[in-house]
């Protein structure tokens, strides 16, 4: 392969693993999330990510943000060439070791997890 393929390929790489979907909590399907539905249960997460933003801006929020070690994100990128037979072969992967989430991130899913846990869901996790 040539080096310019290599280069697009790893560009294209980058730029996909950069780019992310705000994280978003997931329901335990307890019977609050049975009873209000996908789409009742979504307008809930989606009025508890809001509440947790306009928190986020205040004082206090801001302040509890700052507090938190903010520690940081990490992906690796690996490349692997071979020669094999008549073929000329190359892998690329990328994994994220374990992810510490910014102090902004933990107060956001703290105060949306507490909010929902008022409205009689339970979170099992996020993802993105």
């Amino acid at each position: 392969m040539t080096k310019s393929i290599v280069t697009l390929l790893f560009s294209a790489l980058l730029i996909t693993s950069c780019s992310s979907t705000p994280s978003r909590p997931e329901l335990y399907p307890n019977q609050m999330a049975k009873d209000r539905g996908p789409e009742n249960s979504k307008e809930d997460i989606d009025e508890c990510l809001k509440e947790a933003e306009a928190y986020l801006k205040t004082a206090e929020g801001k302040k509890l943000k700052d507090s938190i070690d903010p520690g940081s994100v990490s992906t690796s990128i690996g490349f692997g060439f071979g020669t094999g037979g008549s073929g000329i072969g190359l892998g690329v992967g990328t994994g994220g070791g374990r992810s510490r989430l910014s102090g902004e991130e933990q107060v956001r899913r703290n105060f949306t997890n507490q909010c929902l846990v008022n409205k009689g869901y339970q979170v099992v996790g996020w993802k993105n």
